[in-house]
């Protein structure tokens, strides 16, 4: 009788495997881009079939900025507070260059490639739709700190970079690199 017992729970156990009791496998029956690459992950894994190319993220893409928040219109430039650690804040920037964030300043450094020079892959570019889209801010520094901000370079939620240079909206890295130290 309790060999019985467990077996009954076994073959219970067996029926619900991999149906909600573990978040990574549930995942898999939703029919999100995510679960379309775990699926071809599994059978890539078991040698049925390709490896995917990317894991599929999603990021809150129309998430309210600051400006949506505060009911200010979108296309007003936001205005970026100075650090208050002097360390933190660009050094001598060049005339007609206006005072940048410390993280442009550090990613200008950090990306030592030419603007136009294609260094992360892109689905398509639609040259168009970036330009709309950067319609939609003030600055082309601004453009480049909200790029950042959605995950850029890696990824571009936005469509901000379209030539995968890592340079959105036309945002030009060389004056902040020979500021400064």
């Amino acid at each position: 009788m309790r060999n019985l017992a467990i077996l009954a729970v076994l073959g219970l156990a067996a029926c619900g495997e991999n149906a909600g009791w573990n978040p990574n496998y549930s995942a898999m029956h939703n029919g999100s881009p995510y679960a379309e690459y775990l699926q071809a992950r599994e059978v890539a894994l078991h040698g049925r079939g390709p490896v995917p190319d990317a894991i599929p993220v999603q990021l809150p893409v129309q998430a309210p900025t600051a400006a949506d928040i505060a009911g200010t219109p979108a296309k007003r430039p936001v205005a970026v507070r100075p650090a208050a650690d002097a360390a933190t804040r660009p050094a001598a920037v060049p005339a007609g260059v206006q005072a940048a964030a410390p993280s442009l300043v550090r990613y200008a450094r950090q990306e030592r490639q030419a603007p136009g020079t294609r260094k992360y892959q892109r689905s398509g570019s639609v040259t168009a739709a970036a330009a709309a889209a950067c319609r939609n801010y003030g600055s082309a520094d601004v453009a480049q700190s909200a790029f950042i901000a959605a995950g850029g370079p890696v990824i571009d939620p936005r469509g901000l970079d379209p030539d995968g240079d890592g340079f959105a909206c036309g945002w030009d890295p060389r004056p902040l690199r020979r500021s400064g130290p």
